[in-house]
């Protein structure tokens, strides 16, 4: 099974991401390092890398966010997707 890696940017301090963290998990283990996260899903392995704290500036407005990269290996794409959408949805905010 080949690689799959993706990288996104997410609006949120990294104390909102490893508080979130542990459902958005769900039933997969997992240990972090750092700004790590080592993970088994289904029969691979998953890789999240936090990257550094940024803020991005809007007018006046400050609003936190990183770049978090994911890396599977061992996963077919139908698994790293539905895995995707379960992570997905327990970093949703809430929008008008």
């Amino acid at each position: 099974m080949p690689q799959i890696h993706y990288s996104s940017e997410m609006g949120l301090t990294h104390s909102d991401f490893f508080r979130l963290l542990p459902k958005a998990m769900g039933d997969h283990p997992y240990t972090i390092t750092g700004n790590v996260v080592n993970a088994d899903v289904h029969d691979g392995k998953l890789t999240i890398d936090l990257g550094p704290p940024l803020i991005r500036k809007i007018a006046l407005l400050e609003i936190p966010y990183s770049v978090v990269s994911f890396t599977f290996n061992g996963v077919t794409e139908v698994q790293q997707q539905a895995f995707k959408q379960h992570f997905d949805l327990h970093f949703q905010r809430g929008g008008g």
